[in-house]
């Protein structure tokens, strides 16, 4: 996992399918499909507080 991070603070975009809850976590963005339709798509990165 750790070279898939890196990959990406380098400016990669990447996609990973998993079935690994913990796999999926570790992403800033993480969409959830069920039967071939997105049911989630949520922000794991926390916002930035404002000024």
């Amino acid at each position: 996992m750790e070279l898939l991070h890196d990959l990406h603070r380098e400016g990669l975009t990447l996609i990973v399918v998993t079935h690994d809850e913990g796999v999926g976590r570790s992403a800033e963005r993480l969409v959830t499909m069920r039967d071939g339709h997105v049911v989630g798509d949520e922000s794991l990165v926390a916002a930035a507080p404002s000024a």
